[in-house]
């Protein structure tokens, strides 16, 4: 060992642990500079595309609804292209169907399932996506929408489902007051 008043007559051995901790320190504010919107903007998922108007139509048709929100129609159409096989073409095919046979609008599936058809589980999925807003099945199941899902909007003038709690946590455990 040598004492502060000795002359150093060699070179000291550096201390790797200090040199890692001063380098991890370093490395760490270094990292505080960098933008971190843009350095993460390759993960974002894009934007999902405008669902095509084949989708709206055909829609409109199976919902019976003349106007459906285009913001979900948007979304719904995204999650059925990533859940269920080959949708486009299928959708493509339906809504062809529906030109062809403008008559069959009211019985569709009937006249699906009649004409056996590949694509007749569509029109099934399609009304199970806007009524229930969930796309797909099973463990590939993904929930889309809720408080706009349309069984929810065709009940709002009675019911107020984003929550079916009407009272305090518990509430619902205890038996009504009679209406006496």
């Amino acid at each position: 060992m040598t004492h502060p008043h000795e002359p150093d007559t060699g070179r000291s051995v550096p201390n790797s642990g200090r040199r890692l901790l001063l380098a991890s320190i370093l490395a760490s504010y270094a990292s505080s500079f960098i933008p971190w919107p843009l350095a993460n903007a390759q993960t974002v998922v894009p934007e999902t595309a405008a669902a095509p108007e084949a989708f709206l139509m055909v829609s409109r048709a199976i919902t019976g609804r003349a106007t459906l929100d285009a913001v979900q129609a948007n979304r719904l159409y995204a999650g059925l292209v990533a859940t269920v096989p080959s949708f486009a073409t299928q959708l493509t095919a339906l809504a062809a169907f529906i030109a062809a046979n403008p008559s069959a609008e009211k019985q569709l599936q009937a006249s699906l399932d009649a004409a056996n058809v590949p694509f007749a589980k569509l029109p099934r999925q399609i009304a199970t996506a806007w009524y229930v807003g969930v796309v797909g099945s099973g463990p590939a199941a993904r929930c889309v929408t809720y408080e706009t899902s349309l069984m929810n909007v065709v009940v709002s003038d009675r019911l107020k489902p984003p929550s079916y709690a009407y009272g305090p946590y518990g509430s619902w455990g205890r038996n009504p007051l009679s209406a006496a």
